[in-house]
């Protein structure tokens, strides 16, 4: 098992050094088959408001920026997220991080805000909430390249896959894990 760029796990599944991979909806799939889209619940972590008005109040009224992967682990995906939050009509500003604890460093020094999937993801000083206006699920499918991994064996991963996926994000589940 590996964990990757969704570009890389594309490029690795048509290159045949992986059978399958679970990556970011949308992505350009080359040929590949995918199964169907999953979609995963999403929190905003911000700066607890009242900490982030005692450190810096002009700062946080002109608002944050969001922290992002780099826009080339997975171009599509990225730009619907942007175009997703502008679509609410608010200019919106990014800082690239390298992972979401790099994010997460950042929302608890009130210089960002994270969309992350991750509901044990969290720090002193930082508030989540879910999001929901706009929603900002996760979306993810599996792919494979139906001319290397037969297609029944590769729709029986994906579904099982697919069903670990929404399984591990069902309220109370994560007693379960």
């Amino acid at each position: 098992m590996v964990t990757a760029p969704t570009a890389t796990l594309l490029t690795d599944v048509s290159a045949g050094r992986l059978d399958l991979a679970v990556v970011r909806h949308p992505a350009v799939l080359h040929g590949l088959s995918a199964g169907p889209v999953t979609l995963l619940p999403t929190w905003l972590l911000e700066p607890d408001r009242a900490e982030a008005a005692q450190r810096d109040a002009a700062h946080l009224a002109r608002g944050l920026p969001y922290a992002v992967r780099p826009r080339a682990e997975s171009p599509a995906a990225h730009d619907l997220f942007l175009d997703t939050i502008a679509g609410r009509g608010r200019r919106v500003e990014t800082v690239v991080v390298s992972d979401e604890r790099a994010g997460l460093a950042l929302v608890a020094a009130g210089q960002a805000v994270l969309v992350t999937a991750d509901e044990s993801l969290t720090a002193d000083g930082v508030s989540r909430r879910p999001t929901t206006s706009p929603a900002l699920p996760l979306r993810l499918r599996v792919v494979w390249d139906a001319r290397r991994l037969a297609a029944a064996h590769a729709a029986a991963a994906a579904e099982a896959l697919v069903g670990a996926l929404a399984s591990a994000h069902r309220p109370g589940a994560g007693a379960a894990r």
